[in-house]
């Protein structure tokens, strides 16, 4: 009983030979015409939807949908819908315009030539007054200083009998400075001045370093507060108190009265309507429209519940939806989305004609875009949602899968394919971003660098190093995209916190930490994806080819063992076309692999064959059966092998090179043979069809290749002397042969390309077939070995008699 894995097993077999199965070309190019229909029907649905509506409601006033009344029905709504709320925006501009801070200029100069010149003359002419008590010297006091005749006679008494009149001179200039500096004193009342005492002002300082200052609105006020309101009056008094904490209160009275005089008689600060109107207007400006939402079926009014304003302004935000249906913004979108695919079929066509002539290849394609949107559109919906503010720090191509997609598409098929395919979304990026430019460009420069990437990947690990530079270009766009928009890397704040805190909360921080996240799910995603789309469509990436590439596979562990002339055959075949792939620039580890597997048509018969012959023994041997049978179990090893390669589970594209590495060619052995045995009558019933192999011709330079070296590997054993002259005579005879069978028509095969795989053919045949030495026996060996040992021991014994002789 079969086990559930192995249902499942032959289930996903099923569905793969179902997806790769060759079909006719028609009916793909109808195929492609309903996705792209389909395509077109969602991008326009998810680029259009916000110009969808529902029925109107009739609110007019005879209707009863007026401020004040009674609703007549209880109303919900039919979607959800978000809307500029033009009333509360203009009241949150109007609070913000209210709440904005006045301007004020505050003149020093009143201050140091003004008011200190007065102090100082009039505390001259104190000194020069006689210091008596009489009145007589006060009223020459009161007449030299006239400002002074407001004062008390006590007061007067003791500036006359105070000691130090240069220390009385500081002190008032001191509290007078004192008064100065920390209040912006008016000689008029500026408008809304309850909004000044409630918001405070900025002063600007005039004949100071320190231009600008914040005042609260406490100490903004008009001169009469100096003498007729309590409140300001006891701040000015305890902050001249706090200011002189030793000096007596007798003299801190004097003091403070007559510097509250002078500040009276010469207020220095006055209201700029001008610069306040200005800056009011910019901080409006600045407030940005608020967004309301209406959830989706949200009671607007109940029956018989008093119709506010803003219930009002509902009903009107849903009948001005519902009157959005905006055909021109639809039939815009239609006709720029046909530009587009009418550029890239063009560019498509012009590439690589037959690149998609396959349903296999149509539906990863499509199945990639299709979820890309789909995806896209959800996370727009909560991009954009009102209750967040991502638009604030982020991009929304930076929260777009947009370059697994294109790692996927330059992986499986080629980055020509992946950047087309990656131009058309980043444009459907940009719409559904509201048409910003830097998520745009984000979006394309992720494209284009994954797309060249992926044609690089050789090892699972390249995938990772893909997320980095997906993230490098993104965080170089992003940057690029916060300057353009003049927006802050760093928000100020106003707590005192450490460097890392403060950048960890920054925007770009966290711009670049959503920069490195989007690569890393890239990278991950299509890590994830890879092996369903290459098990489920049993496609050829490099990975797979490398497996297959495996001599441990059982279909070659069964041609070693069953064929192992034919096994040494596809090894010496592999290696020509290896090479000659290398040189051309094609997938020379596609060409391997299919190589590998061209023959194990000739596992069930591989006696028949005659590579085989000297190896497995058999009575009856093809060259000595009746012709037409010999060549129909020649054409069943063709028949057989792809039976055999399906079982397996091999890529249709490794599959292909078992009938096209013979084509359509004859075999023209058995043919002459089967003509020249029959009588001429008897040759009128020979049908050369039986002798020709099934087809089809090599559709590509890959095939086309192996269809010469197969032919050239099998001749070159026939060579008498390996020679550079002979191998060029024999490949040149050989790919003579193909072209005038017209084997090559089909496979993009170039003169060009055919005199690289003659010098690449012939390099290997020198290395592999070249003259070897010929080895002596074991016989002669020895027998030279017998003459060396007596010729050794003649000439011991002729130099010992000579020895003797000498002796004597």
């Amino acid at each position: 009983m079969p086990t559930l894995t192995r249902v499942v097993q032959d289930q996903i077999a099923v569905i793969t030979e179902i997806l790769t199965r060759v079909r006719p070309i028609s009916v793909i190019r109808k195929l492609q015409l309903v996705f792209v229909l389909v395509t077109l029907a969602m991008v326009t649905f998810f680029l259009s939807s916000p110009f969808l509506g529902g029925e109107k409601i009739d609110i007019g006033p005879d209707k009863g949908y007026e401020v004040g009344k009674t609703a007549p029905e209880t109303v919900l709504s039919w979607r959800e819908i978000t809307y500029e709320d033009a009333r509360k925006t203009q009241a949150e501009r109007s609070r913000v315009y209210n709440s904005g801070v006045a301007i004020f200029e505050r003149d020093y100069s009143m201050l140091t030539n003004t008011v200190n010149s007065f102090i100082d003359i009039e505390i001259e002419n104190l000194k020069s007054v006689v210091n008596d008590q009489s009145s007589k010297n006060i009223y020459q006091l009161i007449a030299k200083n006239p400002r002074w005749k407001n004062r008390s006679k006590e007061d007067l008494e003791l500036l006359l009998n105070y000691p130090k009149k240069d220390r009385l001179k500081e002190l008032i200039k001191q509290c007078t400075n004192l008064v100065f500096t920390t209040n912006c004193i008016l000689k008029e009342s500026p408008p809304d001045m309850q909004g000044i005492v409630n918001n405070g002002g900025k002063i600007i300082n005039k004949g100071v370093k320190e231009q600008n200052s914040f005042l609260d609105g406490k100490h903004i006020f008009q001169r009469e507060n100096l003498y007729h309101n309590s409140i300001t009056m006891n701040m000015v008094t305890s902050l001249i108190e706090s200011k002189f904490p030793k000096l007596d209160s007798s003299t801190l009275s004097v003091v403070k009265r007559l510097s509250i005089s002078y500040i009276y008689s010469f207020p220095a600060c006055s209201y700029n309507a001008e610069e306040t109107e200005q800056v009011k207007l910019e901080e409006q400006a600045r407030v940005k429209p608020i967004i309301s939402k209406i959830e989706k079926n949200e009671r607007i009014v109940r029956k018989g519940e008093i119709i506010t304003p803003e219930i009002l302004n509902k009903l009107e935000q849903m009948n001005l939806q519902a009157s959005r249906i905006n055909l021109s913004s639809i039939v815009s979108i239609i006709i720029v989305q046909m530009v587009f695919l009418i550029i890239i079929t063009v560019f498509l066509k012009k590439y690589n004609p037959k690149r998609l002539n396959d349903l296999a290849s149509n539906i990863i394609i499509f199945s990639m875009i299709w979820i890309f949107m789909i995806s896209t559109y959800i996370l727009s919906r909560l991009y954009y949602h009102p209750d967040n503010s991502y638009n604030l720090i982020y991009f929304f191509a930076i929260f777009t899968p947009i370059g697994m997609v294109c790692l996927l598409i330059g992986f499986l098929f080629d980055e020509e394919l992946a950047i087309a395919i990656g131009f058309y979304l980043s444009f459907f990026i940009f719409l559904i971003s509201q048409t910003n430019v830097s998520s745009f460009v984000m979006a394309f420069a992720t494209t284009v660098v994954a797309s060249m990437y992926s044609s690089k990947i050789r090892r699972r690990i390249d995938f990772l190093k893909s997320g980095f530079l997906i993230t490098g270009i993104q965080i170089v766009i992003a940057t690029s995209g916060y300057l353009i928009e003049g927006r802050d890397f760093f928000l100020p704040s106003n707590e005192k916190i450490s460097f890392l805190r403060e950048l960890s909360s920054s925007p770009i921080f966290k711009l670049y930490l959503a920069c490195l996240v989007n690569g890393f799910v890239c990278a991950t995603g299509a890590q994830f994806l890879l092996p369903i789309y290459e098990y489920l469509f049993n496609i050829p990436t490099r990975f797979k080819l490398q497996e297959l590439a495996d001599t441990g596979h059982p279909l070659m562990q069964a041609l070693l063992t069953k064929a192992p002339s034919t096994y040494t055959h596809t090894f010496l075949v592999a290696a020509l076309s290896e090479r000659a792939a290398q040189n051309l620039g094609l997938d020379w580890l596609l060409v391997r692999a299919g190589v590998y597997f061209h023959d194990i048509g000739k596992i069930p018969n591989a006696s028949f064959f005659v590579e085989n012959q000297h190896l497995i023994p058999k009575k009856e041997h093809i060259d000595k059966n009746n012709p037409g049978l010999a060549a129909k179990i020649v054409i069943d090893h063709v028949i057989d092998g792809i039976e055999m390669a399906k079982k397996a589970r091999l890529p249709r594209e490794i599959i292909s090179f078992i009938p096209e590495h013979h084509g359509t060619s004859t075999m023209a052995f058995f043919y002459h043979k089967a003509l020249a045995d029959l009588s001429p009558n008897q040759r009128k019933k020979i049908n050369k069809k039986d002798f020709q192999y099934p087809g089809p011709k090599p559709q590509r330079k890959e095939t086309g290749i192996v269809m010469i070296a197969d032919s050239v590997e099998a001749a070159s054993r026939s060579l008498d002397e390996i020679t550079s002259e002979s191998l060029d005579e024999l490949i040149q005879k050989i790919i003579n042969i193909k072209l005038a069978e017209n084997q090559l028509d089909e496979s993009g095969l170039t003169v060009g390309d055919l005199n690289i795989i003659k010098h690449s053919f012939k390099e290997i045949l020198l290395s592999s077939l070249h003259n070897r030495p010929k080895y002596p026996n074991t016989e002669d060996t020895k027998k030279l070995e017998a003459e060396k040992t007596n010729q050794t021991k003649l000439n011991s014994k002729t130099l010992s008699k000579k020895t003797k002789n000498v002796k004597k």
